[in-house]
């Protein structure tokens, strides 16, 4: 049984659980992850999305551990291919069509599922989108290994993933800062599948947070790395950057992540409180 591409997400069902960042490391415990991720099911979260480059693994690893706790079909499941990481700076990308079977195979048993339901190519450079790839990733789908094909990306790659036609989720960042040419391809992108925004919270967010919680640790740890990415120069509270890319930037979804209850409540209180209301009209 396949998960329909879009599926009229509304209010809370717009929002993403990414099983990312702190919680693919030792700043937080298994069980929190878990627990965190059956909080946002309970919450009506939908969309869970992870990758192997998130601790080696481990996220995913997590995220298979809830999801053998909640209904087979009504979680969406994502996942990435091509990006490996052993820790904050080293990364290699692994695009070749054996490298990602390889890839999805050990997915599947992390996340102890027989399919992905959506699947993301982890920041490719423009030259990994080679017939070869591309070929490899239809015969998955044709298989039933995944489900649709996306990719995740900040730069160019989205428009030559475009140009294939063989890809109908896009991943990119979403929010006030961009320039008008990445805010243009937004909208070539929503015309052709669906626009799900990452790095949405950055206007919310402080370069250099108080490592109060293993979220901010992690956040903190990547700015001094330089790994942290630009800061919007407008600020915003959550929920207007929520309310902002959901509207003005044209958002199907958007993916966030947190290592604290309150947080995923305000996120959740954000796109649904009558105060936007917009936002829960698809």
């Amino acid at each position: 049984m396949s998960q329909p591409l879009h599926d009229n997400a509304v209010g809370v069902r717009r929002l993403g659980f990414g099983v990312s960042g702190p919680h693919g490391t030792p700043l937080v415990r298994p069980e929190a992850t878990v627990a965190m991720i059956m909080n946002a099911f309970a919450m009506g979260v939908r969309v869970f999305d992870t990758a192997p480059a998130y601790g080696a693994g481990e996220a995913e690893r997590r995220l298979g551990e809830a999801l053998a706790r909640l209904p087979t079909y009504e979680p969406i499941v994502s996942t990435k291919v091509g990006l490996k990481s052993s820790g904050l700076m080293k990364r290699t990308h692994e695009f070749e069509p054996e490298n990602v079977r390889r890839s999805i195979e050990g997915s599947l048993r992390r996340l102890r599922r027989s399919r992905v339901d959506w699947l993301f190519l982890h920041g490719p450079p423009t030259s990994a989108l080679t017939d070869a790839l591309l070929k490899t990733l239809v015969d998955l789908k044709f298989k039933g290994d995944i489900g649709e094909i996306g990719i995740c990306s900040r730069d160019h790659a989205l428009d030559a993933a475009l140009a294939t036609g063989q890809f109908t989720l896009f991943m990119a960042p979403v929010h006030i800062g961009l320039p008008p040419n990445h805010l243009a391809r937004l909208e070539r992108l929503k015309a052709a599948g669906e626009l799900i925004a990452i790095e949405t919270l950055a206007p919310a967010k402080r370069r250099f947070p108080a490592p109060v919680s293993a979220g901010a640790t992690w956040q903190l740890a990547r700015s001094l790395l330089g790994r942290a990415g630009p800061v919007p120069p407008t600020p915003m509270t959550v929920e207007e950057a929520l309310n902002w890319a959901l509207h003005k930037g044209g958002a199907n979804r958007v993916i966030t992540t947190t290592t604290r209850l309150d947080h995923l409540e305000f996120n959740v209180y954000a796109v649904t409180s009558p105060s936007t209301g917009r936002l829960i009209t698809a």
